[in-house]
């Protein structure tokens, strides 16, 4: 399966209006042309002029040719020619093509909040990363009551990246559950011997976010 991760960044004063376009169209029309997704997602913290959404499709050609059958329809011409009669909604978008990793469940959204995590592993350290993940990692993300959402790795472009989404109850809950998963023995064993030749990551970047009223339900 092929996932497409895609952030919107919406202009300013007019993410009501993207929101609305989603929930009243867009999901719709996408769902017309086969086109499947897992959740919709704004910031819970920071910048709160970002949509964040997950589409799968069956694989590369399959995505070209529902994208393409969703912007050529006359229905979504006319909503978008009637949104935009005040300027475009949205001014910057980023997208990603991933497929899962060995590991990884298979997404699904079940809890309150999601935290969308990106690591950049150092050169030569991807294959260490993953064994890290699929042998220590997600075992001890559970056992703190953290839900290992979905493992993901790029299928264009940059190939030293995991992209992760994890599930909170809230955010209180995740504060605690971090904290408890750094304190604990068996992952300060795991990282410092998967480290032993030097860290496995880069750089890493987070983000909390919740699911919009209309993101699909689990």
């Amino acid at each position: 399966m092929l996932y497409e991760l895609r952030i919107y960044e919406a202009m300013p004063g007019r993410m009501p209006a993207l929101n609305d376009r989603f929930a009243n169209h867009t999901c719709a029309l996408f769902a017309k042309h086969g086109i499947d997704m897992l959740a919709f997602w704004t910031e819970e913290i920071g910048t709160s002029n970002r949509l964040t959404y997950i589409n799968v499709f069956p694989d590369v050609a399959a995505r070209e040719s529902r994208v393409a059958a969703f912007g050529a329809d006359p229905e979504w011409r006319r909503v978008k020619a009637e949104t935009e009669v005040d300027g475009p909604l949205v001014d910057v978008i980023h997208n990603t093509f991933m497929g899962l990793t060995p590991y990884s469940p298979q997404p699904r959204i079940t809890t309150n909040v999601q935290e969308l995590r990106i690591y950049e592993a150092m050169p030569g350290k991807m294959d260490a990363l993953h064994q890290r993940f699929a042998d220590h990692t997600m075992a001890l993300f559970e056992k703190h009551g953290m839900e290992n959402v979905g493992y993901w790795t790029d299928q264009v472009g940059i190939n030293n990246r995991l992209v992760y989404i994890l599930g909170h109850r809230d955010l209180g809950s995740r504060e605690k559950s971090f904290a408890a998963f750094q304190s604990d023995p068996e992952w300060t064993r795991a990282r410092a011997a998967s480290e032993v030749d030097g860290p496995l990551v880069r750089r890493s970047h987070s983000t909390i976010l919740r699911p919009t009223d209309y993101s699909p339900a689990p």
